[in-house]
């Protein structure tokens, strides 16, 4: 019978295996995990996020990222544990893990430059999440990523609204005229006082009437009209213990108009910026994913 292999050929062949091995992707762990356990451990956190485990997802990916060679490896890892941080509104560590995948990528990507934006949004810092969004809106024109731009100006617009720098809420959408005028009408309103809803509480109901909250103006009336006319009553009948009840509960409603008025001043202004930066921004936002094959994953900003 012709023989199959030589004893060189056979050594060869080891040979071949023996670089093949060491060459696969799975030499960017240790403890030699291989393409298809990885890809298995990416599903089952992906099934933690699904359930809406975001810390114990993030987790995961730190664990991954612990035992990865390859520094653009880690880094990808490091900005999908600082997304699953933002699902539970954790922007502290979601901040970290961003500084850590910086660090192993040389700097920022726009996927790490859009959490750092969200990251600052959760925290309420309106300035830096507009320094933020700036940064992701250059990002996205240098890399023709039109959506992406869009998406950074209003995002920077509404931040710097929030943060009460009109001045550039209007420079971050100067060349979105629909957006400039949300900016332009929110500029040209004057916000309610709440000293003068205050003042103006003194007459029940009266306050919320200023802010446009007829539906409390009507409840003020009747509840401080209902007890003002049982504390005559109670003091015209002699009853006093009575009158000492009715007055109590008056003197509640009472001082609650006033407070009521200050109240709904600052609860109209709130909800004309708030709703103003809900105008400038553009939906639906982008969102994180993971491209590629292992170990050559990457993380990119999609709509």
């Amino acid at each position: 019978m012709k023989r199959l292999s030589s004893p060189k050929t056979l050594h060869a062949a080891i040979a071949a295996a023996a670089v093949a091995l060491f060459a696969a992707p799975a030499h960017c762990f240790s403890g030699g995990s291989s393409v298809s356990a990885l890809e298995r451990h990416f599903a089952e956190i992906e099934e933690m996020l699904a359930a809406g485990d975001g810390p114990a997802a993030a987790l995961e990916y730190r664990r991954l990222a612990t035992k990865s060679d390859d520094p653009a490896f880690r880094a990808s890892l490091h900005v999908l544990a600082a997304d699953a941080y933002l699902s539970a509104k954790n922007a502290d560590r979601a901040s970290r893990m961003l500084d850590l995948g910086a660090d192993d990528a040389d700097g920022d990507t726009a996927a790490a430059a859009f959490l750092r934006l969200k990251a600052a949004e959760t925290r309420g810092e309106w300035i830096s999440a507009a320094l933020y969004a700036e940064t992701l809106r250059d990002m996205a024109e240098t890399a023709g990523d039109a959506a992406t731009a869009r998406y950074a100006s209003g995002a920077q617009a509404a931040d710097a609204l929030l943060a009460g720098e009109i001045g550039e809420a209007r420079a971050a959408v100067a060349r979105m005229p629909e957006k400039l005028a949300v900016v332009e009408r929110y500029a040209a309103r004057r916000d309610k006082s709440p000293r003068l809803g205050g003042i103006l509480g003194l007459v029940p109901g009266l306050g919320y009437a200023y802010s446009g909250e007829w539906g409390n103006m009507v409840r003020s009336m009747i509840l401080n009209g209902l007890f003002g006319w049982a504390m005559y009553e109670c003091a015209a009948n002699d009853e006093w213990g009575l009158f000492a009840v009715s007055s109590f509960f008056e003197l509640t409603w009472y001082t609650g108009s006033i407070y009521g008025g200050i109240d709904a001043a600052h609860r109209h202004n709130r909800e004309r910026l708030e709703n103003a930066a809900a105008a400038l921004r553009e939906r639906p936002e982008p969102s994180v994913r993971r491209t590629g094959a292992i170990p050559a994953v990457s993380v990119e900003l999609a709509f």
